[in-house]
């Protein structure tokens, strides 16, 4: 039993020195004075998601969902520039400009132009991680949607 302990206590210890994947070693990723609630790559996996969920309103023709969505994502962008020093504004403006193009009253109401819109946030994110100094995490249209219980187009009723 008491070999059983030493060897818990041994891999704990070991576990314990690895660092984790929080993704706060890369150089955006330096929490402000008095750390973050939240890690970075949690803020981004959000992200993300929403990333996901604008492109499925996009093909939907969901305008409310796309205003949503795009809300969501702008807020979620601005969270991490203000919990994490060193992410530098321009790479947020470069993201948050298609999003505001998006939640726009003047925003087009043609999917085509509307991907175009998508394909400069997914540009700007993508430019973003490669001035992070992790350009393998690499952010492209979806190809499918892990979200079968929300219908996307707009409800006819």
């Amino acid at each position: 039993m008491k070999r059983l302990t030493s060897l818990a206590v041994a891999a704990f210890a070991a576990l314990a020195a690895v660092p984790t994947a929080r993704g706060d070693d890369v150089p955006f990723a330096q929490p402000g004075i008095g750390g973050s609630p939240v890690a970075l790559s949690d803020i981004m996996a959000d992200v993300q998601l929403r990333h996901i969920k604008l492109w499925e309103a996009i093909q939907g023709r969901n305008w409310p969902l796309v205003r949503f969505e795009a809300t969501l994502i702008g807020e979620s962008l601005g969270q991490a520039a203000m919990l994490y020093r060193n992410i530098p504004i321009e790479d947020v403006t470069n993201a948050t400009a298609p999003l505001a193009d998006l939640k726009s009253d003047s925003a087009p109401k043609d999917a085509a132009k509307l991907e175009a819109i998508f394909a400069r946030l997914t540009t700007a994110c993508n430019a973003c991680h490669t001035a992070a100094e992790i350009p393998f995490i690499e952010i492209k249209t979806p190809s499918t949607s892990p979200f079968s219980d929300q219908r996307f187009a707009p409800s006819r009723k």
